[in-house]
């Protein structure tokens, strides 16, 4: 009797603790989806969003003067070198000397600028003159020396070890300018990535056929598999003996492979993803890869601006090897417009 008399009791103490948890599961759900848009609108318009700690940071920013007028660095960008080498892994460089990285046969810094939403690009020619950092066969540093900064890559011991000091080099061609993010690719790479874009159409400026009879100059046609690594690098046997045509060579590549991208991405949410698995193996780099593949996605709805060519003049040294001097007040004029913001 005790028993039936307590079972409404009980059926009445469940159904207000169902009911509790049914509000509170609500105000959560709630509090995750306004929270969520607010949190949206703070990243979608950073310049009311109240953080006085941006300010703060954005207000500290180094100022150099130029000229009379004062200059900031701007704090909103994000610099990604790529790095274009024959060795990257310390499986691949077998010794244990600390200079044999390999050299860095292809440079370029992006900029990314999420205000503008636009990338801007700077080729760097491996034959250029600029400080770098020359290590001891035991890995010591023994101080700097004005070199081609193709070779800043060839001491360490590949790996993360060259790419650091690569970004080194170019932070000091660029008058000490920060660089965030390396992705270094081995060459061998490159024919991986063309396929799997499909192949990539190009017009031949340079005859290569007496490596592949199909890679005539004037010809225009689809690279697939080892053309594609051809194309970029070949230089020796070219008539010029600058890097000039290279460069030109590669960034029509890379115009081209932009386009194939940006279209991989709009289409398909998880093409970033898929792509960098497929390169991992060719890859050295200290980007995360959920952050890697964020900045991909961010950036397919970017423009591309076209690369900003630095100045200068090719020379051939005492000993036979192209060196490229930059010119240095251009090269300044590059670093103000790019990284920096007038103030006055």
């Amino acid at each position: 009797m005790k028993e039936r008399e307590h079972k409404p009791v009980r059926r009445e103490v469940w159904k207000r603790r169902i009911i509790l948890i049914a509000l509170v599961a609500v105000a959560l759900l709630a509090l995750a989806f306004f929270g969520g848009r607010w949190l949206e609108h703070r990243l979608e318009r950073p310049d009311e969003r109240g953080d006085a700690h941006l300010r703060e940071e954005l207000s500290n920013a180094p100022e150099i003067q130029v000229d009379g007028h004062t200059y900031r660095l701007r704090q909103d960008l994000t610099t990604i070198l790529l790095i274009g080498v024959d060795k990257l892994s310390d499986k691949e460089v077998k010794s244990n000397s600390y200079r044999n990285g390999g050299q860095a046969d292809f440079l370029r810094l992006l900029v990314i600028d999420p205000n503008q939403k636009q990338i801007r690009q700077i080729p760097i020619d491996r034959d250029t003159m600029t400080p770098i950092t020359i290590l001891g066969v035991l890995g010591n540093r023994t101080g700097t020396r004005t070199e081609r900064i193709s070779l800043s890559h060839g001491f360490g011991k590949g790996g993360e070890d060259s790419c650091r000091l690569t970004v080194e080099a170019v932070s000091k061609l660029l008058h000490d300018v920060h660089v965030q993010f390396y992705l270094a690719l081995n060459m061998d790479g490159i024919s991986e990535l063309n396929d799997l874009l499909g192949g990539v159409e190009v017009t031949l400026e340079d005859d290569f056929s007496h490596i592949d009879p199909a890679m005539t100059k004037g010809a225009t046609l689809t690279l697939k598999g080892d053309q594609a690594e051809v194309f970029v690098r070949g230089r020796m046997s070219m008539e010029v003996g600058t890097n000039e045509s290279r460069m030109a060579r590669q960034s029509q590549y890379l115009a081209e492979v932009e386009k194939k991208l940006k279209a991989r991405l709009q289409a398909d949410n998880n093409a970033a993803g898929a792509i960098f698995d497929a390169l991992e193996p060719y890859l050295v780099t200290n980007f995360t890869r959920g952050r890697l593949i964020n900045e991909a996605y961010a950036a397919k709805d970017y423009t591309l601006e076209a690369p900003i060519e630095i100045a200068g003049t090719h020379s051939v040294d005492g000993e036979g090897f192209m060196q490229f001097v930059t010119d240095e007040a251009k090269l300044q004029e590059i670093v103000l417009s790019v990284f920096y913001q007038k103030i006055n």
